[in-house]
């Protein structure tokens, strides 16, 4: 998990998507049992990784959650690390070209 967190994921995150990625779906009990992640959390950290394209949340009773398949994954996390560098490059370029 500590890997994921170098890709800008928070160590809850990361034990929920590894979680997630060893069940074919899971409620947010599940999850906690298996991670050690607060069940609380839980929907924080799973919140997240929705928005970054991570998990899918199933609206049922009681909530779902699923991960993306490990392929998917790795390709959302490359794009976002790229742009990051990309916007990097761009603030660098704009910083030293500011100081001549």
């Amino acid at each position: 998990t500590s890997l994921l967190e170098t890709f800008g994921l928070t160590e809850y995150e990361a034990k929920c998507f590894v979680g997630l990625s060893r069940l074919s779906t899971g409620t947010a009990k599940q999850l906690s049992e298996i991670t050690a992640v607060p069940r609380t959390r839980v929907y924080d950290a799973v919140r997240m990784l929705e928005a970054q394209g991570l998990v899918e949340i199933q609206h049922s009773s009681p909530q779902r959650f699923r991960a993306v398949p490990l392929e998917e994954a790795t390709e959302t996390l490359r794009d976002q690390y790229e742009a990051r560098v990309d916007r990097l490059e761009t603030a660098l370029h704009a910083y030293i070209d500011g100081e001549r």
